[in-house]
Protein backbone atom coordinates (compact mmCIF):
# COMPACT_ATOMS: atom_id res chain seq x y z
CA UNK A 1 0.00 0.00 0.00
CA UNK A 2 1.23 3.84 -0.16
CA UNK A 3 1.49 6.04 2.32
CA UNK A 4 -1.73 7.75 1.91
CA UNK A 5 -3.76 4.15 1.81
CA UNK A 6 -2.13 3.12 5.01
CA UNK A 7 -2.78 6.65 6.74
CA UNK A 8 -6.86 6.31 5.81
CA UNK A 9 -6.57 3.24 7.26
CA UNK A 10 -5.18 4.34 10.26
CA UNK A 11 -7.28 7.58 10.71
CA UNK A 12 -10.25 4.86 10.16
CA UNK A 13 -9.85 2.94 12.35
CA UNK A 14 -9.45 6.00 14.84
CA UNK A 15 -12.03 7.65 13.62
CA UNK A 16 -14.80 5.28 12.70
CA UNK A 17 -13.79 1.76 14.27
CA UNK A 18 -11.70 -1.20 13.60
CA UNK A 19 -11.89 -4.44 11.29
CA UNK A 20 -15.57 -3.36 10.13
CA UNK A 21 -16.69 -2.99 13.56
CA UNK A 22 -17.86 0.40 15.49
CA UNK A 23 -14.91 -0.27 18.21
CA UNK A 24 -12.15 2.93 17.92
CA UNK A 25 -8.66 2.61 18.44
CA UNK A 26 -7.38 4.64 21.74
CA UNK A 27 -3.75 3.91 20.52
CA UNK A 28 -1.32 3.55 17.05
CA UNK A 29 0.31 0.73 17.40
CA UNK A 30 2.43 -1.02 18.77
CA UNK A 31 4.32 -0.62 14.89
CA UNK A 32 6.52 -2.99 14.62
CA UNK A 33 10.20 -2.41 13.38
CA UNK A 34 12.86 -4.85 11.92
CA UNK A 35 16.66 -4.33 11.99
CA UNK A 36 17.36 -2.77 9.34
CA UNK A 37 13.89 -1.44 8.45
CA UNK A 38 12.28 -3.13 5.77
CA UNK A 39 10.59 -0.67 3.02
CA UNK A 40 7.10 -1.47 4.31
CA UNK A 41 7.97 -0.62 7.60
CA UNK A 42 8.84 3.07 6.54
CA UNK A 43 5.78 3.69 4.85
CA UNK A 44 4.15 2.29 7.92
CA UNK A 45 5.93 4.70 10.46
CA UNK A 46 5.50 7.82 7.44
CA UNK A 47 1.65 7.01 7.36
CA UNK A 48 1.74 7.12 11.46
CA UNK A 49 3.11 10.06 12.04
CA UNK A 50 0.44 11.36 9.24
CA UNK A 51 -2.01 10.10 11.08
CA UNK A 52 -0.82 11.43 14.35
CA UNK A 53 -0.33 14.98 12.93
CA UNK A 54 -4.17 14.61 12.03
CA UNK A 55 -5.74 13.10 15.02
CA UNK A 56 -2.84 13.87 18.04
CA UNK A 57 -2.88 10.23 18.83
CA UNK A 58 -0.43 8.63 21.08
CA UNK A 59 2.05 6.13 19.32
CA UNK A 60 4.00 3.11 20.70
CA UNK A 61 6.59 1.82 18.66
CA UNK A 62 8.41 -1.82 19.07
CA UNK A 63 12.19 -0.95 17.78
CA UNK A 64 14.20 -3.27 16.06
CA UNK A 65 17.39 -5.20 17.76
CA UNK A 66 19.95 -2.29 17.70
CA UNK A 67 20.83 0.41 19.51
CA UNK A 68 20.91 2.57 16.62
CA UNK A 69 17.05 1.83 15.20
CA UNK A 70 15.33 4.26 17.94
CA UNK A 71 17.11 6.84 16.53
CA UNK A 72 16.38 5.97 12.74
CA UNK A 73 12.68 5.27 13.94
CA UNK A 74 12.55 9.00 15.34
CA UNK A 75 14.21 10.77 12.98
CA UNK A 76 11.77 8.84 10.28
CA UNK A 77 8.92 10.10 12.34
CA UNK A 78 9.49 13.79 12.71
CA UNK A 79 10.44 14.10 9.20
CA UNK A 80 6.96 13.01 8.13
CA UNK A 81 4.92 15.19 10.95
CA UNK A 82 5.32 13.28 14.02
CA UNK A 83 4.94 14.56 17.77
CA UNK A 84 7.94 13.06 19.76
CA UNK A 85 5.89 14.24 22.79
CA UNK A 86 3.30 11.64 22.16
CA UNK A 87 5.36 8.60 21.07
CA UNK A 88 6.49 5.82 23.07
CA UNK A 89 9.64 3.96 22.63
CA UNK A 90 9.42 1.02 23.81
CA UNK A 91 11.59 -2.13 24.88
CA UNK A 92 14.73 0.02 25.42
CA UNK A 93 15.73 -2.91 28.28
CA UNK A 94 17.05 -4.72 25.34
CA UNK A 95 17.68 -2.10 22.79
CA UNK A 96 20.03 0.46 24.76
CA UNK A 97 22.26 -0.48 27.16
CA UNK A 98 25.16 2.10 26.85
CA UNK A 99 23.91 4.81 29.49
CA UNK A 100 25.37 7.95 27.04
CA UNK A 101 23.66 6.44 24.03
CA UNK A 102 20.59 6.25 26.14
CA UNK A 103 20.71 9.79 27.64
CA UNK A 104 21.34 11.28 23.90
CA UNK A 105 18.37 9.52 22.82
CA UNK A 106 16.61 10.91 25.68
CA UNK A 107 16.96 14.24 24.02
CA UNK A 108 15.25 13.54 21.20
CA UNK A 109 11.83 14.20 23.26
CA UNK A 110 9.90 10.78 23.15
CA UNK A 111 8.66 8.42 25.91
CA UNK A 112 11.28 5.71 27.46
CA UNK A 113 9.65 3.07 27.69
CA UNK A 114 10.93 -0.12 30.16
CA UNK A 115 8.36 -2.64 29.71
CA UNK A 116 9.85 -6.08 29.95
CA UNK A 117 9.65 -6.09 33.91
CA UNK A 118 9.54 -10.08 35.02
CA UNK A 119 11.79 -11.27 31.85
CA UNK A 120 15.13 -12.51 33.24
CA UNK A 121 16.99 -15.54 31.20
CA UNK A 122 19.75 -16.41 30.22
CA UNK A 123 19.21 -16.93 26.95
CA UNK A 124 17.04 -14.25 24.61
CA UNK A 125 16.49 -16.46 21.25
CA UNK A 126 15.70 -13.62 19.24
CA UNK A 127 18.95 -12.30 19.74
CA UNK A 128 21.65 -13.91 21.45
CA UNK A 129 24.51 -11.51 21.54
CA UNK A 130 22.25 -9.90 23.67
CA UNK A 131 22.73 -9.73 27.52
CA UNK A 132 18.88 -9.35 28.94
CA UNK A 133 19.20 -7.32 32.19
CA UNK A 134 17.65 -8.18 35.15
CA UNK A 135 14.69 -6.25 37.07
CA UNK A 136 17.36 -4.91 39.62
CA UNK A 137 19.07 -3.52 36.47
CA UNK A 138 15.60 -1.73 34.68
CA UNK A 139 15.81 -0.04 38.06
CA UNK A 140 19.35 1.17 38.08
CA UNK A 141 18.56 2.61 34.94
CA UNK A 142 15.65 4.11 35.21
CA UNK A 143 17.35 6.41 38.59
CA UNK A 144 19.99 7.33 36.20
CA UNK A 145 17.21 8.97 34.08
CA UNK A 146 15.08 10.26 37.00
CA UNK A 147 18.88 11.47 38.01
CA UNK A 148 19.64 13.26 34.61
CA UNK A 149 15.99 15.22 34.11
CA UNK A 150 13.49 12.38 32.45
CA UNK A 151 10.77 11.66 35.16
CA UNK A 152 8.09 13.17 33.07
CA UNK A 153 9.50 10.83 29.71
CA UNK A 154 9.69 7.18 31.77
CA UNK A 155 7.02 4.47 31.01
CA UNK A 156 6.93 0.98 32.82
CA UNK A 157 5.25 -2.04 32.16
CA UNK A 158 5.66 -5.80 32.03
CA UNK A 159 4.65 -6.82 28.23
CA UNK A 160 3.19 -9.81 29.00
CA UNK A 161 2.28 -11.98 26.18
CA UNK A 162 2.88 -15.11 26.39
CA UNK A 163 1.11 -18.11 28.92
CA UNK A 164 3.85 -18.84 31.22
CA UNK A 165 4.18 -14.69 32.37
CA UNK A 166 0.61 -15.16 33.74
CA UNK A 167 0.68 -16.06 37.46
CA UNK A 168 -1.60 -19.61 36.94
CA UNK A 169 1.53 -20.92 34.48
CA UNK A 170 4.29 -20.05 37.60
CA UNK A 171 4.45 -16.60 36.04
CA UNK A 172 4.72 -12.96 37.70
CA UNK A 173 1.71 -12.13 36.39
CA UNK A 174 0.33 -8.75 36.00
CA UNK A 175 0.55 -7.63 39.59
CA UNK A 176 4.40 -7.46 39.56
CA UNK A 177 5.37 -3.98 39.00
CA UNK A 178 2.95 -3.37 42.26
CA UNK A 179 4.04 -5.74 44.15
CA UNK A 180 7.63 -6.46 43.74
CA UNK A 181 9.07 -3.70 41.76
CA UNK A 182 7.95 -0.25 43.56
CA UNK A 183 9.06 -1.69 46.59
CA UNK A 184 12.40 -1.92 45.17
CA UNK A 185 12.27 1.05 43.89
CA UNK A 186 11.73 2.67 47.33
CA UNK A 187 14.71 1.11 48.38
CA UNK A 188 16.78 2.47 45.77
CA UNK A 189 15.86 6.24 46.61
CA UNK A 190 13.14 6.79 44.10
CA UNK A 191 10.36 8.83 45.78
CA UNK A 192 6.62 7.98 45.98
CA UNK A 193 6.30 11.06 44.13
CA UNK A 194 7.91 10.18 40.92
CA UNK A 195 6.77 6.53 41.20
CA UNK A 196 2.99 8.16 41.17
CA UNK A 197 4.32 10.36 38.18
CA UNK A 198 5.63 7.17 36.13
CA UNK A 199 3.02 4.69 37.06
CA UNK A 200 0.09 7.44 37.00
CA UNK A 201 0.60 10.70 35.47
CA UNK A 202 3.19 9.69 32.53
CA UNK A 203 0.61 7.43 30.86
CA UNK A 204 -2.07 9.35 31.36
CA UNK A 205 -0.46 12.47 29.58
CA UNK A 206 0.45 9.94 27.05
CA UNK A 207 -2.89 8.70 26.26
CA UNK A 208 -4.69 11.53 26.29
CA UNK A 209 -5.50 13.19 22.32
CA UNK A 210 -3.89 16.82 22.06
Amino acid sequence: MTVEQLTNIIVDEMLKGADGTNIKCGVVGEIGCSWPLTQSEHRVLQATAQAQSQLGCPVIIHPGRSSDSPFQIVRILQEAGADASKTVMSHLDRTIFDTKKLLEFAKLGCYLEYDLFGTEFLHYQFHPDIDMPSDNERIARIRTLIDEGYEDRILMAHDVHTKNRLMKYGGHGYSHIFENIVPKMLIRGISQDKIDKILLANPKRWLTFK
